[in-house]
């Protein structure tokens, strides 16, 4: 509430944690704070949102942030793996690796 005017608004979290600094002289910065949520103020006439989440973030680098920066992990065949990993710790002792054709 402003004056006598209310606002409705919705509490959102935020796809990722955003790191809040301050600056006391202008040239050092210290951390104030995390922050994961974010009110939303909105008109009287637009419907409340149906999700807690804000997808987007607060700025438009954000947009899809959390589809983009946690996809689901790759397939990877446990064979292979282990074979290249065993490459790997040969390269490293200095033993030369022929590989498979």
């Amino acid at each position: 509430m402003i004056g006598n005017k209310s606002f409705p608004a919705s509490l959102l979290d935020l796809p990722t944690v955003v790191e809040s600094y301050k600056t006391y002289d202008d040239s050092f910065l210290v951390k104030a704070a995390d922050i994961g949520q974010m009110v939303m103020v909105r008109e009287d006439v637009d419907p409340a949102p149906e999700e807690v989440e804000y997808k987007h973030g607060l700025t438009p680098p954000m947009r899809d942030a959390r589809r983009r920066r946690y996809r689901r992990e790759p397939d990877l065949n446990a064979e292979l793996v282990h074979r290249v990993e065993k490459d790997l710790i040969s390269i490293m002792h200095g033993v030369s690796v022929i590989p498979n054709a």
